[in-house]
């Protein structure tokens, strides 16, 4: 028992060295923890039990120094790695303190008693990234103030097409996609904006209802001011338009009467129409021949005409009554050479009365044409 050879194995080899080289591995063994291996070249023969147990508690405190300087590599390797060990090739938390190994874990990934437990780290691939720069990836794509966000959308505000040459991307913004944007903007009046992330969104769409309710509210005040102009309308407006139609109508009936009273002195200085012109016309040309000095002189004439058949006429008369006189008073009666003398005398009057009385016949129907004519185009006005 305290001096086996070394054909035998001891059963308590777990507190002891091995006596074969082995391999090292990444996972520990099963008393791995606990006892101490070291790597040999050649076999040496097993020692007792009391001297395993005597070196396995020198080797067990520098083991655990081993273990703090492992934990502290690994810890910076993993800072270092770009991926993630599997779970085969990571010991677990009792594996670390105990030596044993995760439940489910394949037999040759086993270390044989006494091999080392120093920790490699796996072989990493050239695209491959560490979880601390994965991590910052996502916080980027996700962080509104990134500019690699990929929450990121252009949202249009109308204003006056006379100012959109003025406007400019904002700080931090891609011109490309702002050209982009305002390339394809809806109306002549529209810039694009950028919103980044769902708070600015959120605060947009809030601005957008405050918005929209402001204009409700402005529409119900027109809608109110509305209403109140038709109610005074109604009320005040009806009843006046209605008192000013009636005095419109009375107004339109004497301002008719006065332009029936007023046109027929209408002569000077208004525009007349052709009707007008002519019987204005007609009328100068009645005038000039009224006035004339001709026809005055024709008038003259005929009335000293009409003066000598009157003295003529009387004076027949008196002849006649001489006459008649000395007839009744002769007892020869009335000389036949008088008697024709005097009928001679009478139908030459006669003859210059019928001319005379034609002349007044014309003169007078002259006249009368002239007259109707007048009335006719001063009651045509």
């Amino acid at each position: 028992m305290f001096g086996a050879s070394a054909a035998k194995p001891n059963p308590f080899g777990g507190f002891g060295a091995s006596t074969q080289q082995q391999p090292a591995q990444q996972s520990t063994g099963l008393f791995g923890s606990l006892g101490a291996s070291q790597q040999q070249n050649q076999q040496q023969p097993r020692p007792s039990l009391f001297g395993g147990l005597g070196q396995s508690q020198q080797q067990q405190q520098q083991q655990q120094q081993q273990q703090q300087q492992q934990q502290q590599q690994q810890q910076q390797q993993q800072q270092q790695q770009q991926q993630q060990p599997t779970p085969q090739q990571q010991a677990s938390l009792y594996a670390s303190q105990f030596g044993g190994s995760q439940l489910g874990n394949s037999t040759s990934q086993l270390p044989k008693l006494g091999q080392s437990a120093i920790w490699e780290p796996p072989q990493q691939g050239p695209r491959e990234k560490s979880v601390p720069e994965q991590l910052s990836t996502i916080l980027e794509k996700w962080h509104p103030e990134s500019p690699n966000c990929l929450f990121q959308y252009y949202f249009y505000n109308n204003v006056d097409p006379r100012v959109v040459p003025f406007y400019t991307p904002g700080p931090g913004e891609d011109e490309r996609k702002w050209e982009e944007a305002l390339s394809k903007k809806p109306s002549e009046g529209s810039i694009p904006v950028l919103a980044k992330g769902f708070k600015e969104v959120g605060t947009r769409l809030s601005l957008q209802s405050s918005t929209v309710q402001a204009l409700q509210v402005r529409l119900h005040e027109i809608n109110n001011s509305l209403n109140m102009m038709m109610q005074k309308h109604e009320l005040e407006w009806t009843v006046k338009i209605a008192e000013a139609k009636r005095r419109h109508i009375a107004l339109s009936q004497r301002a008719l009467a006065l332009a029936t009273k007023v046109q027929v002195l209408r002569n000077r200085g208004y525009a007349m129409e052709s009707s007008e012109e002519e019987l204005r016309k007609k009328l100068i040309e009645l005038e000039k021949k009224a006035f004339d000095p001709v026809a005055s002189g024709r008038q003259e004439e005929i009335w000293a005409r009409l003066s000598t058949l009157r003295q003529q006429a009387q004076w027949l008369q008196s002849e006649s009554e001489k006459l008649g006189n000395q007839v009744s008073d002769g007892d020869n009666g009335v000389d036949p050479d008088k008697m024709k003398q005097v009928e001679k005398i009478l139908k030459d009057y006669k003859s210059q009365l019928d001319h005379l009385e034609k002349e007044v016949g014309s003169l007078k129907l002259e006249f009368e044409d002239w007259q109707g004519k007048s009335q006719n185009s001063l009651n045509g006005r």
